[in-house]
């Protein structure tokens, strides 16, 4: 692991799992160099574009979405991606990302879920977001020592400090989602390159940062992963309905929500994989 002073964490592969639970937990944000491949980000751009460009009207849909309210008109989006773009299924099992997810979240849960999985584009003048923490829709649940989600935020192309590459205060998570925004003077910026993904706690303030290119479209994967009894961004169960689950791997059908934890989220007061058996 290189970290520069005031800098996120870089790992290099092969990851560390130790050391990116570490820094993860403790500092807050991780970035897992070449996370992804070359060849892997262009073939989720590639299949990103084929969709909108075959379902126009989904991305009239993304415009006037909630989260389009909250991430602005010069970013242009696509959500829930599972059973839409093909990839999309093998880049939330990403086996270091999930498995950093499962082992930190485990001391809350037996169960994770997916929170998002969402494709974002930042255009020339996307303005700087505030800084916040994702677990603002959470805010009634008591925050620690341990998180309760996480966020990844991976480079389908180079973020740099020109085209607003993530803005992460370290160190500032475990408070409520309530608190003050910290000063801007404690923030750093994640440049990376495409492929690089920024894993942080979900409590750690963090913000887009601005884009002042000219022409340098920011082209984001978002993933999240939570505790499996907090109710997820993305509506699992309704954007992969049962016929279209029943052939996804069992692992992802966890992380839809097609598993329960404890007693929530049964069916028919049993295993909502019965859903499944059934079709």
């Amino acid at each position: 692991m290189s970290t520069q002073p005031g800098a996120v964490p870089r790992l290099k592969r092969p990851y560390d799992p130790e050391e990116l639970d570490d820094a993860v937990k403790n500092r807050g944000a991780a970035i897992l160099v070449e996370a992804y491949s070359r060849e892997e980000c262009e073939t989720f751009l590639t299949q990103v574009s084929a969709f909108l460009r075959t379902h126009p009207e989904e991305a009239d849909y993304a415009a006037g979405s909630v989260l389009a309210s909250f991430q602005g008109e010069t970013t242009s989006s696509l959500h829930a991606l599972i059973g839409r773009v093909p990839c999309a299924a093998s880049m939330v099992l990403h086996e270091d990302l999930l498995g950093c997810a499962r082992r930190l979240l485990r001391p809350k849960s037996s169960t994770v879920l997916m929170t998002v999985a969402e494709y974002m584009a930042r255009r020339p003048g996307a303005p700087r977001q505030e800084l916040h923490r994702d677990t603002f829709s959470w805010r009634h649940v008591p925050v620690g020592e341990h998180p309760i989600a996480l966020t990844v935020m991976a480079a389908m192309s180079p973020f740099t400090a020109e085209n607003g590459g993530t803005w992460a205060v370290l160190d500032s998570h475990g408070g409520p989602a309530t608190d003050p925004a910290p000063d801007w003077s404690s923030a750093v910026q994640a440049e990376m390159g495409q492929g690089d993904a920024l894993m942080f706690r979900a409590d750690l303030f963090h913000a887009g940062g601005a884009n002042h290119s000219d022409s340098d479209v920011r082209h984001i994967f978002s993933t999240g992963y939570q505790v499996g009894w907090l109710r997820t961004v993305d509506n699992g169960t309704l954007s992969v309905p049962p016929d279209m689950a029943a052939e996804l791997p069992e692992e992802l059908r966890e992380l839809l929500g097609y598993v329960p934890e404890d007693v929530l989220g049964l069916y028919k007061g049993g295993d909502p994989g019965n859903a499944l058996a059934a079709r």
